[in-house]
């Protein structure tokens, strides 16, 4: 029967697993010199390799003949049943009958080898009173036990859990140590695997060995045993490098509607545009960090600016905006960040290397280079404020996003309330944004008139 890779290529040895060199240090010593604690604590992100070290370490411990801490594979204990070894999954097993159900047999000796070993996997999920009921075994547990936790999320296991455990925190893999395990695995496996595309599946791997497998698995799916980069990029519903430098550039340069053309071709063509978002933060970040180590410089102020904007469509797509959405609004916010000034055009920032080309250019202070007059668009119902109300409205805004599409709008006393109106549907898209919300409601509370806002299109808008 077929067995997943991640499967059929978990570490038998501590030599065998990589990237968690102190990891493997600790639980080899303790075995070597015989100093093994009564209960283990494993914790780090997904597919890091606590499952597969708390097993390797059920088998050095019960091992007939180790040798020099490592289980030796050969004797019945290494390729028994595992008879000595219980695997717990707190995520079906959470409750308190279950931990009294453990704590009864616990009392026990083993049937074979010298300890009676759990291996308790995602043991953040078990209840308040499922841990005080652990609690008692990990403050006093009989000597032939040994309890080997693993987790995701240490930071909800009860203090008092922790205090009682050696803690090992387990790293994510760089892509060096994917890329080496993609080139091993493959041809064991029967995939013949270009160059590039075991760059890219460790790249995708995020750090996790697993996931990095199983996207292997799949692209050998995709190309019937032969995987190059076309076949991870199909896979993963990816765009090349190239292409999305490409709209990093459009973006830089503020050219919004060759941006959104572009976004609209490679939506229809069916990319992905949450993964876009992905392959563009990890694309500017490798090119920041370059540069930084190149001695930084306007390019490098770019990318920031770029990545800070990035960052934010990330959480925007986190919280469900529509992927189309996002980075329209991303690409569109450039050109008002720029067109939105009229000031700005008969005072142009001096040349400096911040403002080299290749840079986005920076926003005008607001009492530096104040808006003109509103135009008149008041509601029916209310009354325009003054243009120095408006100039001292926009200086209290801090957020840039906010400010550039206030220089836009129209402040409207209703009496009860205040009205922001847009000329656009397209601002008032960025205005309802939750964190230019905040902005302008903050900067209406230090005008110090708390009155509810309410903001729409202005009559006649489109």
């Amino acid at each position: 029967m077929y067995r997943a890779l991640y499967r059929s290529f978990r570490p038998q040895r501590f030599a065998d697993v990589v990237g968690q060199e102190l990891a493997v240090r600790v639980l080899r010593n303790a075995v070597r010199r015989d100093r093994i604690a009564h209960a283990y604590l494993l914790a780090g992100p997904r597919g890091t390799g606590k499952t597969s070290l708390a097993k390797i370490m059920a088998r050095a411990v019960n091992c007939l003949a180790p040798q020099d801490g490592e289980p030796c594979g050969q004797c019945a204990v290494c390729q028994g049943a595992g008879l000595h070894t219980v695997e717990i999954d707190a995520a079906s097993n959470r409750g308190i009958d279950e931990i009294r159900d453990l704590r009864e047999r616990a009392r026990y000796a083993p049937p074979e080898g010298r300890f009676r070993v759990y291996i308790v996997d995602e043991v953040h999920m078990l209840t308040t009173e499922a841990f005080n009921a652990l609690l008692k075994l990990l403050e006093e547990p009989p000597p032939q036990l040994l309890f080997l936790l693993a987790t995701t999320e240490p930071h909800r296991l009860p203090a008092t859990v922790l205090s009682r455990c050696q803690r090992l925190t387990l790293l994510p893999l760089g892509e060096s140590d994917i890329e080496g395990q993609m080139r091993t695995i493959a041809p064991a496996a029967g995939i013949e695997l270009s160059e590039g595309a075991a760059a890219l599946i460790a790249r995708k791997g995020d750090g996790s060995l697993r996931d990095a497998l199983a996207l292997l698995e799949l692209c050998s799916g995709h190309g019937d045993g032969r995987v190059d980069v076309e076949t991870v990029l199909l896979a993963t519903g990816s765009l090349e490098e190239t292409a999305i430098a490409h709209l990093l550039d459009l973006i830089g340069r503020r050219d919004a509607p060759a941006a959104l053309d572009w976004l609209a071709g490679q939506e229809a063509r069916g990319a992905d545009l949450r993964q876009l978002a992905q392959d563009a933060i990890d694309i500017v970040r490798r090119r920041m960090r370059e540069a930084f180590a190149a001695g930084g410089g306007a390019s490098a102020d770019a990318d920031l600016r770029l990545l800070e904007r990035l960052a934010r469509l990330d959480g925007d797509l986190r919280r469900g905006m529509e992927a189309r959405l996002a980075w329209e609004l991303l690409a569109a916010e450039g050109m008002l960040a720029e067109d939105v000034r009229p000031a700005a055009a008969a005072t142009p920032d001096p040349p400096s290397a911040a403002g080299s080309r290749g840079t986005s250019p920076r926003l005008p202070e607001p009492a530096a280079a104040p808006p003109g007059p509103p135009r008149p668009r008041a509601s029916a119902s209310g009354k325009a404020v003054s243009g120095e109300f408006h100039a001292a409205f926009l200086a209290r805004v801090k957020h840039a996003r906010a400010r550039a599409v206030l220089e836009h709008a129209q402040v409207v006393d209703l009496g009860d309330a205040w009205e922001v109106s847009f000329p656009s549907r397209g601002l008032l898209a960025v205005a309802e944004l939750p964190d230019v919300q905040e902005a302008i409601r903050q900067a209406l509370e230090r005008s110090g008139d708390a009155r509810p806002v309410r903001m729409t299109v202005s009559q006649g808008g489109d």
